[in-house]
């Protein structure tokens, strides 16, 4: 697990598609999806090539904790002592701290009256996943969001993209004498890219 402070470093938060981005309703609690770019305080914008700040990056965000590791499989041989530890998978978690300013990720998260909830990510169709069918199974792949995280001060600068992350948890933090934080947990079984490029934020679609 490494543990970042906000000012060391930069997220972007979008969807897998290039359509497509999460808007979310405080009044109401419902949200829909946007063809448009999505300002990041009123919800997840669409994916889009180009800089950090393009992709909408998280705003007030206090920290990081971002744990890499890999899902292994015991695989015995008869005759052998050691077993086999195969690889089924990489599990790449991000927590995101960041102040609390509106709703957008307890609806997004928790759903609305109607049973929308989009912690799962948006079709290419324009439709949210429900969480009950398979990924990628649009053809498309879009399952899930894309995270990009910029290590700022760092030589040569990194960035890591994060493909297909769920949303798999969400708090918020209550101090009677401090400011409310947002606490976004997105977990991907999806090897990150790494990319050596500042402004650069991975649009490759992955293949499941």
């Amino acid at each position: 697990m490494a543990y970042f402070l906000g000012s060391d470093c930069e997220v972007a938060l979008t969807t897998e598609d290039t359509t497509y981005g999460v808007v979310t309703d405080n009044n109401s609690g419902a949200y829909a999806v946007s063809g448009t770019t999505v300002a990041v305080t009123n919800g997840i914008a669409k994916l889009t090539a180009g800089n950090l700040a393009a992709s909408s990056s998280m705003v007030d965000l206090t920290a990081l904790d971002l744990t890499l590791g890999a899902t292994d499989e015991d695989v015995s041989y008869l005759g052998a002592r050691t077993p086999l530890k195969a690889e089924v998978h990489k599990n790449t978690v991000a927590t995101l701290t960041l102040k609390k300013k509106n709703a957008v990720f307890d609806a997004i998260y928790m759903g609305d009256s109607s049973g929308n909830i989009g912690r799962w990510g948006v079709k290419n169709d324009g439709t949210l996943y429900d969480g009950l069918e398979e990924p990628g199974i649009d053809g498309n792949f879009t399952f899930g969001y894309r995270l990009a995280v910029h290590l700022k001060d760092t030589s040569p600068e990194v960035v890591m993209t994060i493909c297909n992350a769920q949303m798999t948890a969400h708090t918020v933090s209550l101090n009677a004498d401090g400011t409310q934080e947002d606490t976004v947990e997105f977990t991907s079984t999806v090897q990150p890219f790494i990319s050596g490029a500042a402004v650069a934020v991975s649009t490759t679609a992955v293949n499941f």
